[in-house]
């Protein structure tokens, strides 16, 4: 007696659904993809220039302007003629409650549309156009035909940028420094979100207008760039990347994953 075996055809639900794994492989790769920022996108000073030695850059010296606030103080062994040149401070402090900025722009000294400052006892001095040391080295010349050894110290009080777009911390900082640049910028803000453009805009207030400048973060050399050194109420704007304009920075990935992945998982086990 011959035995014929009867091979047991597929269900027709086994196929493609009851192995529903690969599908649920390429759905993830596919959000993936497209909902995160390249990791190429994240990364600062990733293009290394050819040639270093080509990078050399001289950064100038900020030079004053009109409407510029100039904190001024004079050092003499005197302490009448102190109180003839400087401002109680300590006066202005208490009112103030220990706000320096308030301080500074209380007695500072303005400049004015001929681009000078109005100092007690030796007038108007020119400044516009000067650098702080030469401004300073001025002021000094002018005192030694009423002071002998007296020492000047300027400071410009109205330094303060805006930091606005994709960082963690964005406003408006108070730099207490002569130099800052668009890196130090960022540090200060903790830093740019994982949605922030890496290629970030430099908007710059000048005599002519508005000037906007691109300053690319991943390039090495960025530092050659005449806006990646900051001068006084610059607006460092960080654009979002694509990916977030598109609202996948909003979008449910977590539920969608999982209603999809449960899905599957029931049609296979219905099917089998």
């Amino acid at each position: 007696m011959k035995l014929k075996l009867i091979r047991k055809k597929k269900s027709p639900k086994a196929g493609f659904l009851a192995r529903p794994y690969p599908f649920l492989v390429v759905l993830l790769t596919f959000f993936t993809a497209f909902s995160c920022v390249p990791h190429r996108e994240l990364l600062y000073l990733q293009q290394q220039p050819s040639d270093p030695d080509t990078l050399v850059f001289e950064r100038k010296d900020y030079q004053i302007q009109r409407d510029d606030i100039l904190h001024v103080r004079v050092h003499t062994f005197d302490e009448e003629t102190d109180r003839i040149f400087n401002k109680d401070e300590a006066d202005q402090m208490r009112a103030s409650g220990t706000n320096m900025n308030m301080v500074f722009y209380l007695q500072g000294y303005s400049v004015t549309s001929d681009g000078t400052i109005n100092l007690p006892v030796i007038g108007r001095v020119k400044v516009e156009g000067l650098t702080i040391e030469q401004a300073t080295k001025d002021i000094e010349e002018k005192l030694e035909d009423y002071l002998i050894g007296a020492t000047v110290v300027v400071k410009l009080v109205n330094f303060s940028i805006t930091v606005l777009g994709e960082v963690n911390n964005p406003g408006q900082y108070y730099i207490y420094d002569n130099r800052i640049s668009v890196m130090d910028a960022i540090g200060m803000t903790t830093d740019l979100t994982d949605f922030g453009n890496r290629d970030v805009r430099v908007v710059r207030q000048t005599q002519e207008g508005a000037v906007v400048a691109n300053i690319d973060l991943k390039d090495a050399s960025v530092h050659t760039s005449e806006f990646f050194y900051l001068q006084p109420n610059d607006l460092v704007y960080v654009e979002p990347h694509r990916i977030k304009r598109l609202g996948f920075d909003t979008f449910p990935f977590a539920l969608v994953f999982s209603t999809i992945s449960t899905t599957l998982l029931l049609i296979n086990f219905f099917a089998n």
